[in-house]
């Protein structure tokens, strides 16, 4: 009779010690940040639409300037940088997942 509390919890302090299993997977992303003389240059990636990279606005509230932080899949990826006409960087990167790679713009 004076064991069964014992034994009752015993088995309830182990039933609270409950183990679980799972698997957290993060969002595969990578980033392409422009570096250097970027201002007004045109960014073509993978032969999309280009976009063009402007200064920051004077009514921006955020510390960095605007479009120079680029998400995409990790992979392959070809990335053109034009500026008045003429093509100052053409290269083909290889991201990584959750990493940024810099681009430097002449």
């Amino acid at each position: 009779m004076k064991l069964t509390p014992w034994i009752l919890g015993l088995f309830l302090l182990l039933g609270a010690c409950g183990y679980q299993e799972g698997v957290v997977w993060r969002a595969e992303q990578s980033y392409l940040n422009f570096t250097g003389n970027w201002a007004n240059a045109s960014v073509q990636i993978d032969g999309t639409q280009p976009f063009v990279l402007k200064p920051k606005n004077a009514t921006d509230s955020s510390p960095f300037p605007t479009n120079t932080l680029y998400q995409l899949s990790p992979g392959k990826h070809r990335i053109t940088v034009t500026r008045d006409g003429r093509v100052v960087v053409d290269r083909v990167v290889v991201l990584d997942n959750h990493a940024t790679m810099e681009v430097q713009v002449p």
